[in-house]
């Protein structure tokens, strides 16, 4: 448990969690799934390197909130967005975080 704080603690000094986020990186969340996404409203992109995140439901201090979509720039030439995933096992349900992947 304070792992857990302390890796949000250390997600926060780095920014928006999902942009930073370490792809290795799972939080078991236990028997609580996701909410329904909500719609998002897409909006012409500001430039044209920028990539749409779509919005998704992101585990925050032992809740999911929403967080809605928006234009990210990737950190290198090639890469692509990996949307967060809820994997369910035996165990419930965990979060892995969106990231940028090569």
């Amino acid at each position: 448990m304070a792992l857990t704080a302390i890796t949000f603690a250390l997600l926060g000094l780095a920014g928006n969690s999902s942009v930073s986020a370490d792809p290795s990186f799972t939080i078991h969340v236990g028997s609580q799934g996701p909410p329904p996404n909500r719609e998002d409203n897409r909006w012409a992109s500001p430039y044209h390197t920028a990539v749409w995140i779509p919005g998704h439901n992101e585990w925050r201090d032992g809740q999911y909130v929403w967080v809605g979509g928006y234009y990210g720039y990737p950190p290198r030439e090639h890469s692509h967005w990996v949307s967060p995933s809820y994997p369910h096992n035996q165990d419930g349900y965990s979060y892995r975080p969106g990231h940028w992947s090569n």
